[in-house]
């Protein structure tokens, strides 16, 4: 955590220094991204095409597996207080004015409005891969020129937050560096610095000594426009040593094989050599015997070969311990998966067909504790996000949205049984909304409440028309239909009275 109380009266002067401030934050996050995917870039591939090495990316593996398993789509719902003690105890106390349905409706009309065309789900999956693969992940707030608030994230290795010294700090900057190319090669480095007053862009020289303002901007938030992120440890920091030591097994086991099958001496016992292995130089050098290089190949290479009554010819291989060099491969493995909290999804105890979604949903017990800190801080910082939303609407539109009065559930990605979980929120229907079991099921209620709506409009024109075409006049059918149903509650009432004699 960078901490810089007054980052806003930076100048020209003091940008270097802050250079020097970032760049070690952001080359221990260069590193991070390198395990993450061994060093591959536009121009070298993940292997070794030498095979001089094992590469075994465990680290991309772990990072996305648990990055798809952590990046439900996020669920956000408006909660009202209907309580009216409770309502006029806040308004009286806290000056806190009640709020009511029309609030709550145009409150959630305009967070599904503004997270659909920000494709809200592929932000959180990128934010949430970003944390846990760099330890840190940023997201800036701007108002394009259609006047829609969007929000996208800023690449972690470029950015670092600055904070202040308050208890919890608080996000007073984002300062985001890079290098930039022209035509004839010349490299400049841009920083750019986002705060509360705005952002400004600043060229530095090669050597990073001088500074001069490139550009300035106002965006009229009047706070930070955006949100910060960041956590001590990569997902895959803990099991890195093990990872490495089961690449190094690999290799081992490999060269092993690679020696035995095509590399091995071959030993040759009652036969003598008719040229010395090496010989010296002209300059007194010793060097191997071209002579004796021809005989060794010819002898290799003849279908039969000779040797005295008590010779042999046979090759000198390297003993391997296959069970044990499994064994050991699979102690890397168990350590490598209990380190980073991830459950070996290849594992026997992932086979089983009788596996429901609660067993599984035990399985990662271990993973949502280890992960609780990333999950804990992103909420956090999507309320932030939606406290900058509504007070930067309130301003612009005289509207009196307040963000603690949404809430925000970012679901695990796990396979259900929707029956299973159908069952278990309608076996609560007595004691939670309509609306709360709609949206738990992963659908949208307004939307579908409104299609509800329009198929039952749909049904009665299909009817009037229906009975149009038999004759049928309306008040009739309304008659026979209430005639019908007064003999049908007669019934009933006599049906009960013969069961209570």
């Amino acid at each position: 955590m960078l901490q810089i109380a007054n980052i806003e009266e930076y100048t020209e002067q003091d940008i270097p220094l802050l250079v020097d401030q970032i760049l070690p934050i952001l080359n221990a996050r260069w590193r991070l991204h390198h395990k993450y995917s061994r060093w591959a870039n536009d121009f070298r591939l993940m292997y070794d095409e030498n095979e001089k090495t094992t590469v075994l990316p465990f680290e991309k593996f772990i990072t996305d597996l648990a990055a798809g398993y952590l990046s439900g789509k996020p669920a956000y719902t408006v909660d009202i207080t209907r309580d009216e003690e409770k309502t006029k105890i806040l308004e009286d106390l806290l000056d806190v004015q009640p709020k009511d349905e029309t609030y709550q409706k145009q409150l959630e009309i305009l967070i599904d409005f503004i997270t659909s065309y920000n494709d809200d789900e592929q932000e959180n999956h990128d934010l949430i891969h970003d944390v846990l693969e760099m330890r840190a992940a940023y997201e800036v707030l701007y108002e394009n020129e259609d006047n829609e608030i969007v929000y996208s994230k800023f690449d972690p290795l470029q950015t670092v937050a600055t904070w202040d010294y308050n208890i919890p700090p608080y996000l007073t900057g984002l300062v985001r560096t890079w290098e930039e190319k022209s035509l004839d090669n010349t490299v400049v480095r841009k920083v750019e610095i986002t705060d509360r007053n705005g952002s400004r862009v600043y060229n530095l020289d090669n050597a990073n000594k001088n500074a001069v303002l490139y550009e300035r901007n106002n965006h009229g938030w009047g706070d930070v426009p955006g949100i910060a992120i960041e956590v001590p440890f990569a997902i895959f920091e803990p099991c890195e040593a093990v990872i490495l030591k089961a690449e190094q097994l690999i290799q081992n086991i490999s060269n092993t094989y690679q020696y035995n099958d095509t590399d091995c001496k071959l030993k040759i016992v009652g036969y003598r050599p008719q040229n010395e292995a090496v010989i010296k130089n002209e300059e007194g050098n010793y060097v191997i015997n071209p002579a004796r290089q021809a005989e060794d190949n010819a002898i290799l290479n003849a279908k039969t070969f000779y040797v005295d009554a008590d010779g042999d010819a046979a090759y000198i291989t390297k003993p391997m311990d296959s069970a044990g060099a499994e064994s050991m491969y699979k102690l890397y493995i168990d350590q490598m998966f209990q380190l980073a909290g991830i459950p070996n999804t290849s594992d026997l105890a992932f086979n089983g067909d009788n596996l429901n979604a609660s067993a599984i949903d035990r399985k990662f017990y271990v993973m949502n504790m280890c992960t609780n800190l990333t999950i804990s801080l992103l909420k956090k910082a999507y309320l932030r996000r939606w406290e900058l939303i509504c007070h930067h609407i309130n301003l612009r539109k005289g509207t009196k949205f307040d963000f603690r009065d949404i809430q925000i559930e970012l679901p695990k990605n796990l396979p259900s049984n929707e029956s299973e979980q159908a069952d278990f929120l309608l076996k609560l229907q007595e004691m939670i909304s309509n609306q709360t079991i709609v949206e738990k099921l992963g659908f949208n209620y307004l939307a579908e409440k409104q299609k509800m709506e329009d198929e039952a409009a749909q049904n009665i024109e299909q009817n009037l028309e229906n009975m149009k075409k038999f004759g049928i006049d309306k008040n009739d059918a309304d008659k026979a239909t209430g005639e019908e149903k007064l003999e049908n509650d007669k019934q009933t009432v006599d049906q009960r009275s013969l069961e209570i004699y």
